[in-house]
C-alpha cells in the first residue's frame, strides 16, 4: 500500500475503533434516540456512514482497473466545497435517496457490514501503486470524479462531520 494512502487507511481505522468503542457507553434507545421527526438519530447516522462506504466500494469496483469517469468533470472547486461544508457542520441534503438511511439493520448487523466493508476497502487499497493513484475512481454528485486520495479524504472528513453529530445526537438524548 502507498505510503499516502496507508496513513490515510489508518486514520480511518483508528477513528472508527474510537467511534465504535464510544457508542458502547449508550444504550439501544440512546442511540435510536431522534431530535426531531426529519432528523436522524446516532443509529441512522451510524447506516448513512455504512451505506455511503459501501457505495464507495462499488464504485471503486467498478471503476478499476479501467476507470470509466470521465476527467473533464471533474472539479477541485466544488471538491473544496464540499469538504468545507462538512467541516464546519453546515447542514445539507442527502445528494442521492440511496444514501438515506432506512432502518433495517441492527446495531450488530451495521457493525457487522462496516467490518466487511473495511476489510474490502484494505484489499482495494493495496492494489492502488504508483502508476494507479491518480486514477478516477469514486464520483461524488457535486464534486464529481475523484482519485482515491481524494476520496479517503472526503471519507474522512464526512465520517468526522457525522461523528459531532451523533456527539450532539447523543447530548440531546441525556
Amino acid at each position: 500500500m502507498l505510503p499516502d494512502i496507508q496513513k490515510r487507511h489508518q486514520r480511518l481505522t483508528i477513528k472508527r475503533r474510537a467511534l465504535l468503542q464510544s457508542l458502547e457507553a449508550y444504550s439501544t434507545d440512546k442511540l435510536s434516540f431522534k431530535a426531531g421527526s426529519d432528523k436522524w438519530s446516532a443509529k441512522e447516522a451510524i447506516e448513512h456512514l455504512v451505506v455511503v462506504e459501501d457505495n464507495f466500494l462499488e464504485q471503486v469496483s467498478e471503476h478499476r482497473p479501467v476507470s470509466s469517469l470521465d476527467p473533464d468533470k471533474r472539479s477541485p472547486k466544488n471538491y473544496q466545497i464540499v469538504l468545507k461544508v462538512m467541516r464546519k457542520d453546515v447542514e445539507v441534503d442527502v445528494p442521492h435517496e440511496s444514501m438515506e438511511p432506512h432502518g433495517q439493520f441492527s446495531l450488530t448487523e451495521l457493525f457487522e457490514r462496516w467490518d466487511a466493508i473495511r476489510e474490502k476497502m484494505r484489499a482495494l487499497l493495496e492494489g492502488i501503486d504508483e502508476k494507479s493513484e491518480e486514477d478516477l475512481v469514486y464520483e461524488h454528485p457535486y464534486a464529481g470524479p475523484l482519485n482515491m486520495a481524494e476520496t479517503l479524504e472526503f471519507i474522512d472528513v464526512h465520517f468526522d462531520n457525522h461523528a459531532r453529530h451523533m456527539e450532539v445526537i447523543l447530548a440531546r438524548a441525556e
